[in-house]
């Protein structure tokens, strides 16, 4: 080729008049290297000028490429790849490997129970002398003296032995090659001392952990050497921190486990792929778009802002802790339960709290025992890994939940700034603690935040746990948007995807390409131009990606499982590159009939909220000024709720901020009317406190009159005296009642956010809905309509609560909410009318 350039301008390319013999004989010289070559037919298109002299290069590439095209082709069998066959042998193989993972949970102990050389039922022997000894009740063998007589008949009965280091170091005879092999789960956690009597013990040892979670306790840990053993201590060699970072440090042959599986949602491991493993995690991404949503339903990290307060000082159960918060966290608990079936307690939802610091976490406990609720006791002793838990920072490292709460605790002082003191957070490794914590969610995380992610002034501290929490708090505030990208983990220009999704949006689907948080990608997502926020097929591709996966079971086999099964994809599709090249129309019509299967109704709808269950939480949702979330989205295994829908919203204008329908309380009946007679006896007031506490929450704020005539109802009267109504109240806590009004736990006047837009006056007259109920309307309105005259707003928030018209005794109520708002600075009253603050 370089003699061919060189040999340009005696070729007289340019030249119109005819080429001499010698240059001729020149030119004929430069093509006989392709005679030695065999390239024949490239020499003759030359000399007979077929081809022309300037794409001479051209022309060989062209040739050498489609040359090796063919020769690929025909050396792989791609040209005669048949993609039905293919993803039949893929299905053959997940179909056998799944059959072997499911054989060999009964066929290891089938195997383990052959192979035993004795028999269990002959009675005589160190068999039968064994299990008299086990029969004995009284002055048997303790268990060190049964392993030291019974030892090698014992492992051979139970050849796995599920036991912590230390008791291996108690009760199994110092001697070598006890077991062939010993595994150490959460390996950061043991200290190498703990861990050299098993070792000890066994011909070879696994040892499983993550440097990035919790290290060893130094509780009750000697913090010096005494004198006697000062010279021994100079000259030792000091231990590592951990059995596995001791194991990293002698350079043990190490193995990455990257899959991630636990994670429904991908912003729940995003954060710590990111922050701690540099991105190596795969995860999946999960068939969701749009905002996020702290609600039952939703998934990912979400941020629910609470106005607590941090007890610092003082004495007594509230040191050190945050009330508002912990409240504002049982009372979602509890609308959870609501929202669930199996009242019986053998089916509840699987939920754990996180703390900061010991005391948050007792007074959180404590607040859930003492809710007089059988379904919450049950759920904190279950002892199968599921129900509800309540732990703090330090040990809740092994365990998991679908949801995760988790109470930051703090709040800001009196002068508005945030101390940077946050307990375990702030030690060295205290970011450690922070990983265990946000890791632990199948499905979702909520923040409960007394203070907003801006007021911790991270870059003021030296402490990596503090800087790691104001980065976790912004992600949970803004979204994933904000993690660091990776520069490896940025799009790869990818022909063959883009020419695929252009494709599909000329048939006019909605597509998005290289959908995910890390190395794993969905290569195509597509969606119905109806809902484009929703996709509905999953399109994997055979590219670069594919091709590094090191086996068939990551190339094809997990995927494929995980986004079917786990995260409910409704379709995932394979195309494969041969395909595409042979018939891409058929590969098209696949891919928009598989599109079209899908109902347009999802076949599993979001939890529906009970009436009650709605309104019971109004207090809660009102403290959420800033709630972020991930897409909302049905969970794959969607628990059963109670059958009555949430109730839906009135018809007539669009929504405003803040607004949902008022739902009438009808109390079931609870008893007859000598209940009320015998008042204050503890066993009517038992009754009567549990209605009247039903009426808060389905209707608060709810008038202590309106209160008290309903709940009389449930017991067979029309109406309630002043005495009785007395009687009642006097029931329930004192602070319950602000200004003639009953709150729910956890909200107050100031918080308190929403408004019940209600059909008809009839409903509930306008004297019984609270002023800070309709100021918020009042506030919705001049927001939605961007300021109001004070006579209009009035009007409209009279029809609100369902008054056609402005009477005089409606005014008084009105005038007086609109004062309120206006002192409580809700409202600013300007020239041009009122306006939202």
């Amino acid at each position: 080729m370089l003699r061919w350039s060189m040999t340009r301008p005696e070729r007289g390319v340019d030249s119109s008049v005819l080429m001499s013999l010698r240059r001729w004989v020149s030119f004929l010289d430069t093509l006989e290297p392709l005679r030695y070559a065999g390239l024949f037919d490239a020499r003759t298109l030359l000399v007979t000028g077929a081809v022309k002299a300037d794409d001479a290069v051209r022309a060989y590439d062209r040739g050498v490429a489609a040359s090796s095209v063919a020769e690929r082709l025909d050396a792989t069998g791609l040209d005669l790849f048949d993609a039905e066959a293919h993803e039949k042998a893929i299905s053959r193989f997940t179909a056998a490997s799944r059959a072997v993972r499911e054989h060999l949970t009964a066929a290891l102990p089938a195997r383990v129970l052959g192979s035993r050389p004795f028999d269990a039922a002959s009675g005589s022997g160190q068999v039968g002398a064994l299990q008299r000894e086990l029969a004995k009740q009284r002055r048997g063998l303790g268990v060190r003296q049964l392993l030291a007589r019974y030892g090698e008949l014992i492992t051979q009965v139970m050849p796995c032995v599920l036991v912590s280091p230390d008791s291996v170091a108690r009760f199994f005879p110092a001697a070598a090659a006890q077991f062939d092999l010993v595994v150490f789960d959460e390996a950061s956690q043991i200290r190498v001392a703990d861990a050299v009597g098993a070792l000890g013990r066994a011909r070879a040892a696994v040892v499983v952990g993550d440097s990035k979670q919790m290290p060893p306790t130094s509780f009750a840990e000697p913090s010096s050497v005494s004198d006697d053993a000062s010279d021994l201590a100079e000259t030792a060699v000091e231990d590592e921190e951990s059995i596995l970072s001791e194991c990293v440090q002698a350079r043990v042959p190490r193995q990455w486990l990257s899959w991630h599986y636990r994670s429904q949602d991908e912003s729940l491991i995003a954060f710590s792929n990111t922050q701690y493993y540099g991105n190596r995690l795969s995860s999946f991404p999960a068939p969701t778009h749009g905002r996020p949503s702290a609600e039952p339903d939703g998934r990912g990290v979400a941020l629910v802002r609470v106005p607590g307060t941090f007890h610092r000082s003082g004495a007594g159960r509230l040191l050190r802790t945050n009330p508002v918060e912990a409240k504002a966290i049982v009372a979602e608990i509890r609308r959870r339960f609501d929202l669930w079936a199996g009242g019986d307690g053998t089916s509840v939802p699987s939920i754990g709290v996180v703390t900061f610091n010991a005391q948050q976490r007792s007074y959180i406990e404590a607040l859930l025992r003492d809710a007089d609720d059988d379904r919450l006791a049950a759920a904190l002793d279950r002892a199968d890994g599921e129900g509800l838990f309540v732990k703090n920072l330090e040990n809740v490292q092994g365990d998991e939940r679908d949801v995760i709460f988790f109470s930051t605790g703090f709040s800001p002082l009196a002068n508005g700034t945030l101390p940077l003191n946050f307990g375990p957070l702030n030690r060295v490794g205290g970011e450690r603690r922070l990983n265990v914590a946000v890791t632990r969610a199948r499905r979702q995380v909520v923040l409960f935040s007394s203070f907003d992610p801006e007021q911790l002034r991270a870059e003021e501290t030296s402490s990596v746990g503090i800087k790691h929490l104001r980065a976790y708090l912004d992600m949970a505030a803004q979204g994933t948007d904000v993690l660091p990208r990776d520069a490896r983990s940025s799009a790869v220009p990818d022909r063959h995807r883009e020419e695929i999704a252009a494709a599909l949006r000329e048939r006019g689907l909605v597509v998005r390409t290289d959908v995910g948080l890390s190395d794993f990608k969905v290569d195509l997502a597509v969606s119905r131009p109806s809902d484009p926020e929703t996709p509905v097929l999953a399109v994997l591709l055979d590219g670069p990606a594919w091709a590094r996966r090191g086996t068939v079971g990551d190339r094809d086999g997990l995927p494929f499982e995980v986004l079917c099964e786990m995260l409910q994809w409704p379709v995932v599709e394979r195309v494969w590159l041969p395909s595409w090249l042979a018939d891409r129309s058929v590969v098209l019509d696949r891919l928009v009939d598989a599109v079209s299967s899908v109902p347009t109704t999802p076949s599993a709808e979001p939890i529906p909220l009970p009436t009650a269950a709605v309104e019971s939480f109004k207090g809660v949702a009102a403290l959420r000024s800033s709630v972020t979330a991930v897409a909302v989205t049905t969970p794959p295994a969607a628990p059963k709720v109670a059958s009555k829908p949430a109730p839906k919203k009135p018809a007539g204008p669009a929504a405003m901020d803040g607004e949902s329908p008022f739902v009438p309380w009808l109390p079931k009946p609870a008893g007859e009317k000598s209940v009320l007679d015998e008042l204050p006896a503890s066993k009517a007031a038992r009754v009567v406190r549990r209605v009247l506490t039903a009426g808060v929450k389905a209707e608060g704020p709810i008038h202590v009159d309106r209160l008290a005539k309903l709940t009389v109802n449930a017991f067979g009267l029309t109406r309630s005296s002043e005495a009785r109504k007395t009687a009642l109240l006097s029931l329930l806590p004192p602070s319950a009642v602000v200004d003639d009004y009953l709150w729910p736990d956890g909200v107050t006047p100031e918080t308190y956010e929403g408004f019940r837009r209600q059909a008809s006056s009839t409903d509930r007259p306008i004297d019984h809905v609270a002023p800070e109920e309709i100021g918020n309307a009042m506030v919705a309105l001049c927001r939605a309509g961007a300021g109001m005259m004070a006579d209009e707003l009035l009007t409209q928030a009279a029809a609100i609560f369902g008054y056609k018209r402005r009477t005089p005794t409606v005014t008084p109520a009105l005038e007086a909410a609109l004062k309120l708002a206006l002192h409580r600075g809700k409202l600013t009253e300007q020239p041009s009318g009122l306006l939202t603050v």
